[in-house]
């Protein structure tokens, strides 16, 4: 009974918050912590509305570790909103440039001031890394990928694409996973409490020094590190929701 209501309701509200979103990005057009700030209406309620029990771990960065590049796995709709919850102000997304036909969404998403890619057009797509990384550099922004490039819908983390980790390595700028526990099948939105979700920033991979050459290496080492984590953090909701046993003495 509480599925359909709870829809509805998560609707509504991300349409009142995506158009707060809009409203403010009109006021100040392209401005970079505009993302930052609908992640704070966003987050209020969201999280309490799908009966979502909804952690953060480490974080809590030094301010000379910005900019950045944010890498977090893939997995489908919520990720909106786990993202909005993480995402560090001054931070622009790297998103599909479909997303700009999406109502309300699509132009809160372009007005502020987040990267476009045209992943179907190789050379387009070669140019839009090259625009991220120079407003890396000269602006100061950190910017929030998603390397699989793709929802998993819980077919399981997916292989990474290389642009993200061409793009750190030529800025020079830090990645830092933020790695999000299981949850595209894990979740029941049927029940009132549907389900936890960890998100957990992991330690800084430094770039400086890197070159090109270094780019499949890091992208290999950094997956194998979401693989290791996801397992650890689903293991840990896992093993929470064991009953626990009694012994007696």
């Amino acid at each position: 009974m509480i599925y359909y209501p709870r829809m509805f309701l998560t609707f509504i509200y991300a349409f009142f918050c995506f158009s707060m979103g809009f409203i403010i990005s009109l006021a100040r057009p392209f401005n970079a912590n505009n993302l930052y700030l609908t992640g704070l209406i966003l987050r209020s309620k969201a999280f309490t509305i799908l009966g979502i029990s909804f952690e953060k771990r480490n974080s809590e960065l030094p301010k000379n570790i910005f900019p950045a590049v944010f890498m977090s796995n893939h997995q489908n709709n919520i990720d909106v909103l786990t993202g909005g919850a993480c995402v560090k102000p001054k931070t622009v997304l790297l998103g599909k440039k479909s997303i700009i036909w999406v109502p309300v969404f699509g132009q809160f998403y372009a007005l502020s001031g987040n990267q476009f890619i045209n992943r179907r057009n190789p050379e387009a797509a070669k140019k839009s890394m090259l625009q991220l990384t120079r407003r890396i550099v000269e602006n100061k922004l950190s910017v929030w990928i998603l390397p699989e490039g793709t929802r998993s819908k819980g077919r399981g983390l997916l292989p990474f694409k290389k642009g993200g980790f061409i793009t750190a390595i030529n800025a020079q700028v830090p990645i830092i996973p933020v790695v999000f526990s299981s949850y595209a099948k894990t979740l029941d939105l049927t029940k009132l409490r549907s389900g936890r979700i960890i998100a957990k920033f992991m330690e800084p991979i430094h770039t400086k020094g890197l070159s090109i050459e270094h780019a499949e290496e890091l992208m290999e080492k950094t997956h194998k590190l979401f693989e290791r984590t996801i397992k650890e953090l689903d293991q840990e909701i896992s093993d929470a929701l064991l009953p626990k046993q009694e012994f007696l003495s």
